[in-house]
């Protein structure tokens, strides 16, 4: 029975030889999928004759592709890649915002530039001209392209700096919870590896002792000095340290059991699994980038139709400029009516009497002085009537702007053209006139007709008021024609 335990002991295979068979294992795994790949690719480059064919099967490996299949021991740099990911898709939100200051900070100083160069009230005479109507209409489109700047800026803060703050802070928690993950994953490997590293301590250490409580039976039982009992007592030594060593080498065989297994579900399933999802994570921030990308470039796009319609509004307004007609309303305008001064003729003192000679150059004078004010500007004119006007007395009232009621103060030419307009005006007064006494006048008659609609007393006042208005309206117009 003994020489049977012996023998089987001896059969047994040793700590060596168990690890020799799992290196055996692995490189034969290893040769296994390199030779696939190696078949892979060799049959990827033969079948690569053309380009297309060639492109077609790079996008199709690469669909194929996955992280926790090739990168499967690179965990360290993919954390540390999405998190460079993450910090590029912050630094282009950081982009956006500063940009959406410039084109807030844009569009506010043109709308300051448009407010600072609109005409001033003392301006307003010159609206006439083309080229004054023309930087008008200017400052209006400028306006426009500030109102489309901030258009812009809104869009870009509401639309896509909040589409890729919400993105990256998604992100970073997905990441974090992802590395946690991993991590738990990595721990609980990294535990099963002690505990087969303690089993096949014990195992070793049971393994020696079993050897050498056999070679000191073996010594006892041939030592002839040495009792029967203490012989029985080597024996029973070695027969537990023969089983201590069993147990423990089955101990190592199960630890070894286990942690190949969960190993391999580590580096098969688990591990992929979560470095797959670092590879959506990463790509759904990539395809976010070339959609915020895409959609800042459309928020542009959008206010670009209106924007060239401001542009054909500034063109438009430069063809407007017509200078024959900015000509003729600067003749229209200070145009006087007075016919140039007649040629002075020659005195011969010695044949004309001193008074004719006074009263001649009097009248030179005279004609002179009203043509140099017919040359002079209608402000000027204004200015010069209201100052004298405060201490001298005058029959005709002024104006609200200075002028006499008759314009009397104007030159021939410019005198009419007010008479007209003033006219025009009493014309257009008496017609809106006469039409709110005939509505009065109507009213009076359905008052009288229905007693309960109204008191016909209440709208005499009013229409008695009218009629005033209306006669001191006509005989206004008559007097301008008059004149």
């Amino acid at each position: 029975m003994l020489k049977k335990k012996l023998a089987q002991i001896t059969k047994k295979k040793t700590v060596a030889d168990l690890e020799a068979e799992c290196v055996h294992s692995a490189i034969a795994f290893t040769c296994v999928r390199v030779c696939a790949k190696l078949l892979a690719s060799g049959s990827s480059r033969s079948s690569s004759n053309n380009k297309l064919a060639e492109s077609e099967n790079s996008a199709q490996n690469s669909n194929n592709m996955s992280w926790g299949t090739e990168l499967w021991d690179q965990n360290e740099n993919l954390a540390i890649h999405t998190n460079r990911g993450i910090d590029a898709l912050d630094k282009f939100a950081n982009f956006l915002r500063d940009r959406v200051a410039i084109e807030t900070e844009y569009a506010g100083k043109l709308r300051r530039l448009v407010k600072n160069y609109q005409p001033k009230k003392k301006e307003e005479e010159d609206n006439e001209f083309t080229s004054v109507q023309a930087f008008r209409n200017l400052l209006k489109e400028v306006g426009d392209l500030a109102g489309q700047r901030e258009v812009v800026s809104e869009s870009l803060q509401l639309q896509i700096i909040a589409g890729v703050t919400l993105l990256s802070k998604t992100l970073r928690e997905e990441r974090k919870k992802c590395l946690s993950d991993g991590a738990t994953l990595q721990q609980n490997l990294t535990t099963q590896l002690s505990s087969l590293d303690r089993a096949k301590r014990n195992y070793e250490k049971a393994y020696r002792d079993s050897e050498k409580a056999v070679d000191s039976y073996k010594r006892a039982d041939m030592d002839l000095n040495l009792s029967r009992a203490e012989v029985e007592r080597y024996k029973n030594v070695m027969t537990s340290k023969i089983q201590q060593s069993d147990d423990a080498k089955n101990e190592y065989a199960n630890q070894l059991q286990k942690t190949n297994n969960l190993q391999q579900q580590h580096y098969s399933m688990l591990l992929p699994s979560v470095l797959n999802r670092l590879q959506e994570l990463d790509e759904k921030r990539t395809r976010g980038f070339r959609e915020f990308i895409v959609g800042a470039a459309d928020v542009e796009s959008s206010v670009a139709p209106i924007i060239a319609r401001c542009m054909e509004g500034i063109v438009k307004a430069g063809e407007s400029i017509n200078e024959k007609e900015d000509t003729f309303k600067v003749i229209e305008r200070y145009q006087s009516g007075f016919t140039p001064p007649r040629d002075i003729p020659f005195e011969d003192l010695s044949k004309c009497d001193p008074d004719s000679v006074q009263d001649s150059h009097y009248s030179n004078s005279t004609s002179n002085h009203l043509t140099i004010r017919g040359t002079m500007s209608a402000n000027k004119l204004k200015k010069r009537v209201g100052i004298f006007n405060i201490f001298g007395s005058n029959k005709n009232s002024l104006t609200a702007d200075g002028q006499k009621e008759d314009f009397s103060d104007l030159p021939p030419n410019q005198r009419r053209k007010k008479l007209q307009a003033k006219i025009a005006e009493l014309t257009q007064n008496i017609a809106q006139e006469t039409k709110a006494r005939d509505g009065l006048m109507k009213m009076k008659i359905v008052y009288e007709a229905n007693s309960s609609l109204g008191n016909p007393m209440t709208v005499e006042g009013q229409l008695n008021e009218s009629e005033h208005k209306l006669e001191k309206l006509k005989v206004d117009k008559i007097k301008k024609k008059k004149k």
